[in-house]
């Protein structure tokens, strides 16, 4: 392949552009959020995530450019997911790889990979978790991520999905908190400018390879996600809440996928195995 086939698919592959913005934001928040950083969960992480996607592209014959969608999994899981055990964290990058491959319908994978390797080793082992007032509310990191994501999801056509899940999430705060409870706007400025949930709303909810088919189906879906996130957040009291509603509304997706036809989303370029 010459350098400019290379340099082709650099430009066109998006999940080039992820693994850079993932990257910076886990350089940011180590050093300027001062995050706990663990050399030894995250070279658990990334190591068993690339070592996993590898035995099965190996087993079910699949092309290696699916080592870049590991890559960016196990640096979701790295920023957004805490423990203090490495064992643990290989267990949650496994299951997130693993589930690419084991939970899938018409041949597409059901969960987001690290949401479904989150979810479950949190329920699983009760020894990780997630911590969303990690990133504060800082505004030049708000609008970095904006921006990040944007261009990201303006690139594989999922801009919809995030803006409408962003959307409705914030009306719901404004009818609730502004004009029921009559809380000043503050309050609800500092809660959308959170960096977990924009880091939600643009990485994970909008993965074009779990989302349904359909755009009228992928607005309504990412509706039920942002409801359901704001209803466990203000009325259950519950930590994490769009990742795990995400995790509830992903098991309708082969069902709205039947009922909604739409073209299936694919990665243009591939290293074959």
């Amino acid at each position: 392949m010459s350098r400019f086939k290379y340099l082709n698919l650099i430009t066109e592959d998006a999940r080039y552009f992820q693994i850079v913005f993932l990257g910076v934001f886990l350089i940011y928040g180590t050093l300027s959020l001062h995050w706990e950083f663990n050399p030894l969960i995250i070279a658990s992480i990334v190591g068993t995530a690339v070592i996993s996607q590898y035995i099965f592209c190996w087993l079910y014959h699949k092309p290696l450019d699916a080592i870049r969608s590991a890559i960016i999994t196990s640096m979701g899981l790295s920023i957004l997911m805490k423990t203090q055990f490495w064992y643990v964290a290989v267990l949650a990058s496994f299951l997130a790889i693993s589930s690419k491959y084991l939970l899938r319908i018409n041949g597409k994978h059901i969960f987001n990979p690290a949401n479904f390797g989150l979810v479950a080793t949190i329920y699983l082992t009760k020894m990780a978790w997630v911590s969303p007032g990690q990133w504060g509310s800082n505004i030049v990191l708000l609008y970095f991520l904006l921006a990040a994501g944007s261009m990201l999801l303006l690139k594989v056509g999922r801009i919809d999905t995030g803006l409408v899940f962003l959307g409705t999430y914030a009306f719901c705060q404004i009818a609730y908190s502004n004009i029921y409870l009559g809380w000043p706007a503050d309050y609800t400025v500092h809660k959308l400018s959170n960096g977990a949930l924009l880091l939600y709303s643009f990485f994970m909810i909008t993965d074009p390879a779990t989302t349904p088919n359909n755009q009228k189906a992928r607005i309504i879906w990412s509706m039920c996600i942002a409801l359901l996130a704001f209803y466990w957040a203000e009325f259950k009291y519950m930590n994490g809440t769009p990742i795990k509603a995400l995790f509830i509304i992903s098991l309708c997706t082969p069902l709205v996928d039947r009922l909604w036809k739409g073209h299936s989303f694919s990665w243009k370029y591939s290293l074959k195995f």
